[in-house]
């Protein structure tokens, strides 16, 4: 980590995070007599919650028996979670935020939190979590909290708490078949390319496959000559870390060069577009084992090799970076967020509950990984996973306090998660909310012409230089100039309250 600098960023994070956490106010909490953090409620509720993913009977059983047994003797309550299958589980969260249903609690990424505060879907916690959270505020560093701070006030809890720096902008790829056709090690976008040939020479099943919402990010580190991070997953704009400018990206030279390599990609066919805007068929093949490289996450190589090995039991992966000699930058510590809506009718017990998982590492384990013995056992320091589930996705509570990594995971992939900060540099979007208020009319409607006109450019179905033109006619109609411009008056702004 940068020195003398980043301990006086983290120093008035954590004075931000005490102050915040002494004066804020939520309006939406149970009256009902309670004890305070670590005591059990007085009556029972179920606390209904929202989760991405698809549940296996296992998961279920797990539920109703054993986990919602402790749950009452601990917090007096049931849990009734519901998952929603990955690939639409924005769409029908939002149907039931916008709706007013009665959820308590659901995980969204860190980059949400802004626009589902400014559309009224959740409230604040800073009262929840003072009075109830000490297990977070003492597991969870102040500056993952202050990611989630908007108007002085806090809006979800960050769960994660691990190695960060780089997030998204890594390839993680199936380490086993590259070093099958000979090779080590990915260093360059020419690396993936021979990755692909000669896999496809031995058996043209396999997919190349590099993410075309996230993917840009991981090009970038190779084709840009400066050190850009993008403002967030839409891949509008950019920081470059350099000079502190942001970046109009999609009108950037850099762009038509993405733009022009993932058009060679589709012509060579390690961009499938059988997969292209298909979410559901990419996670197929990924389950499958099909899929030769994707967007990495620092950790991704850990979290799916369980997944990979159910289809292949010889799969490795790991996660390198692209043009590796350049700087990774921390942006968001923690991109898990949770959140309580403005609806919930039991805001206090979502929160205790949070706080239940982070009270102990047998908590942490029993929530994440089942009942030890039955669902999971310790060997030599680490876990040996007796199931191909889990109840909750261990990454989204990822915290280096109780971390143990699992029995099948190599020692060198573990050694990269845990080292992957060192020497990493704080981004200078770091902190940063975009309010979207001022042009949330001009907002929705340029992601509504950028999804229909620069997704296909993105994916290289549609060539640049046949489809940038009239695409970005029509963004600047939707109003993409104005967006820009609040967008740097905000940054600016952050810019000149910084220290």
């Amino acid at each position: 980590m940068p020195s003398r600098w980043l301990l006086s960023i983290l120093t008035l994070i954590l004075a931000s995070a005490i102050v915040v956490a002494c004066n804020g106010d939520n309006e939406n909490t149970e009256t009902s007599g309670k004890e305070t953090d670590g005591g059990k409620p007085d009556d029972f509720v179920t606390l209904k919650m929202i989760m991405p993913g698809d549940e296996s009977a296992r998961m279920r059983e797990f539920v109703d028996n054993e986990l919602n047994d402790r749950l009452k003797n601990d917090l007096n309550m049931k849990l009734e979670l519901t998952y929603i299958p990955w690939g639409s589980y924005q769409q029908k969260l939002e149907l039931s935020l916008s709706t007013g249903e009665d959820y308590d609690l659901f995980w969204h990424g860190t980059p949400f939190v802004s626009g589902y505060k400014s559309k009224g879907y959740i409230q604040p916690l800073d009262e929840l979590l003072q009075k109830y959270g000490q297990n977070l505020i003492k597991n969870i560093p102040a500056e993952n909290f202050k990611l989630d701070q908007i108007d002085g006030k806090q809006w979800a809890i960050p769960s994660q708490a691990f190695t960060s720096a780089g997030k998204f902008t890594s390839v993680m790829v199936r380490q086993d078949l590259l070093e099958s056709v000979g090779m080590t090690e990915i260093r360059t976008i020419a690396d993936l390319e021979a990755f692909y040939r000669k896999m496809h020479a031995i058996d043209p099943s396999y997919y190349g496959y590099l993410e075309t919402d996230r993917g840009h990010e991981v090009l970038w580190r190779e084709l840009s000559g400066e050190n850009l991070t993008a403002f967030d997953e839409r891949n509008l704009f950019a920081v470059n870390e350099d000079t502190g400018e942001l970046v109009n990206y999609v009108e950037s030279d850099l762009y038509k060069k993405v733009a022009h390599l993932r058009e060679d990609w589709v012509k060579k066919g390690i961009i499938d577009k059988n997969l292209v805007g298909n979410p559901q068929s990419k996670i197929d093949q990924e389950n499958a084992g099909k899929l030769l490289f994707r967007v990495g996450a620092v950790s991704r190589a850990m979290e799916n090799l369980q997944t990979a090995q159910k289809a292949d039991s010889g799969a490795k992966l790991r996660e390198y970076f692209l043009a590796p000699d350049k700087p990774r930058y921390i942006v968001a510590p923690s991109n898990e967020a949770y959140m309580i809506p403005a609806a919930a009718k039991h805001a206090e017990r979502a929160m205790m509950f949070m706080n239940w998982i982070l009270k102990s590492k047998d908590n942490y384990n029993f929530i994440i990984f089942g009942v030890e013995g039955k669902y999971y056992r310790i060997e030599n320091g680490k876990i040996k996973l007796l199931t191909n589930d889990q109840l909750m996705y261990e990454w989204m509570w990822r915290n280096k306090n109780y971390f143990t990594a699992p029995t099948n995971v190599p020692d060198d992939v573990v050694r990269d998660m845990l080292h992957n900060d060192d020497n990493a540099k704080i981004s200078r979007l770091f902190g940063f909310h975009f309010n979207e208020e001022p042009v949330k009319k001009e907002m929705a409607q340029v992601l509504t012409v950028y999804k229909e006109k620069f997704d296909l450019i993105n994916s290289g179905l549609v060539g640049y230089n046949s489809g940038f033109s009239s695409a970005m006619t029509a963004l600047k109609k939707a109003g993409y100039d104005k967006v820009f411009a609040e967008l740097k008056k905000q940054f600016n702004e952050f810019n000149a309250g910084r220290p």
